[in-house]
């Protein structure tokens, strides 16, 4: 049986289409550029390859979301409200080993509600009313 580090790499060209670096303190996601949907697919497909307990790992700490979120100006999303931990291959050699996502994250406050994300919904769904009073008010005429 190959060792954590020959299978990751295996995996993580087989999976990223890049070798993986030599350096295991190396930060992956912002070397190779892996947000939002991506990282969640590849810590996904991570999990399930290698067998990984991820009850405990915390996307925001990690990487930003997908797309444009306009309700970050008015409430911070969950990763503006952490120092950013970067996933290096040590971490997931760790991984692999334990069967168990390795990180403890520092003290912290998740808020129960996506506030961001509920000003996102008004911010689409205001002017979707208004134009569907407009419409319908020209219609009566």
């Amino acid at each position: 049986m190959k060792d954590p580090h020959s299978r990751l790499a295996e995996w993580f060209e087989k999976h990223w289409g890049e070798k993986l670096p030599a350096n295991g303190d190396i930060d992956l996601f912002g070397t190779f550029g892996i947000e939002g949907d991506d990282a969640s697919e590849f810590m996904d497909e991570f999990g399930a390859r290698f067998g990984i307990d991820g009850e405990n790992y915390l996307w925001y700490f990690h990487h930003r979301e997908e797309g444009t979120n306009f309700g970050a100006i008015f409430f911070k999303p969950p990763y503006a409200r952490v120092q950013r931990i970067p996933i290096t291959p040590n971490i997931l050699i760790e991984a692999i080993e334990t069967k168990e996502w390795p990180l403890r994250y520092p003290a912290h406050h998740a808020p129960t509600v996506r506030w961001d994300i509920r000003a996102n919904l008004l911010l689409l769904v205001i002017p979707v009313v208004l134009l569907a009073l407009w419409l319908w008010q020209g219609s009566v005429r």
